[in-house]
């Protein structure tokens, strides 16, 4: 009969016990091994958490779901809320710029067709409300000195695209007075806005059909239309915002090519 080993230890006491009893085979289940222990609370975060990068895990327990979910919200809720107004502070910016720019190339060009060709009652015949003629008028003046991307006739004039995404709507509007006081310029700060305008307005002047949002009034020497209201700010923003809206540069001009908080439109 084989032996059987007799394991045994010593008690604190010193006596020598007997641990034949106390044997664990393979296929015991311990309560404190088994699989079949309850699940701890936290188990659904832990999940969460061994499911994100090593760099970040170290930081994911000290975060319940519901705390993740609350900040997310006030992130949201904070965006929603200044969004729109950093939005609003980008466009005006680059309204104001484009301008600014187009005023600005646009008096260098007339200076310099002005030094070509003389006074501009030499300059070529313009038609009021004639497509062909402003083409014709304007290829052979100012062609050479504004970079275009597109030239279009339209019912009455012209309208054209430039390298920044803006445009112009360049006609003459009646017979009546010098070329330069009844050719104007309706600037957009970006270039669709020309096209729908140019379909759908009358033939009128430019004061009229501008808008101080999608579109501004200018002169044919570039400078913007302030007849009638002097430097005071006061009646130009009083033009802009119920009256001749064309007199919305000449304010934006005179705030220094700014569009500031108190601008009587909304942009």
């Amino acid at each position: 009969m084989e032996d059987k080993k007799i394991l045994s230890v010593e008690n604190k006491e010193g006596k020598v016990v007997n641990m034949k009893e106390n044997i664990f085979n393979d296929t015991d289940f311990s309560r404190f091994t088994s699989h079949f222990s309850p699940k701890r609370t936290d188990a659904t975060h832990v999940a969460l958490c061994d499911s994100v990068g090593s760099y970040f895990r170290h930081w994911c327990g000290a975060f319940t779901l519901a705390e993740v979910l609350v900040t997310l919200g006030i992130i949201g809720v904070v965006a929603a809320l200044t969004i729109p107004t950093l939005m609003a502070n980008h466009r005006k910016k680059v309204i104001a710029t484009r301008l600014k720019h187009f005023s600005s190339v646009w008096q260098q060009a007339y200076i310099s067709v002005n030094n070509q060709n003389g006074d501009e009652n030499y300059w070529g015949t313009l038609v009021a409300g004639d497509a062909d003629s402003a083409l014709q008028f304007y290829k052979e003046n100012f062609g050479n000195y504004i970079q275009t991307t597109e030239i279009q006739k339209s019912k009455y004039g012209i309208v054209a695209s430039l390298k920044n995404g803006s445009g112009f709507y360049f006609y003459r509007w009646d017979r009546q007075a010098e070329t330069s006081g009844r050719t104007y310029l309706t600037f957009c700060p970006y270039y669709k806005d020309c096209i729908e305008l140019a379909d759908k307005t009358n033939l009128v002047s430019g004061e009229q059909i501008s808008d101080g949002k999608t579109s501004f009034s200018f002169y044919m020497t570039g400078k913007a239309p302030a007849y009638g209201i002097d430097n005071n700010r006061d009646r130009m923003k009083n033009e802009c915002k119920s009256g001749v809206k064309g007199y919305c540069t000449r304010l934006i001009e005179f705030d220094g090519w700014e569009i500031r908080n108190d601008y009587p439109i909304r942009l």
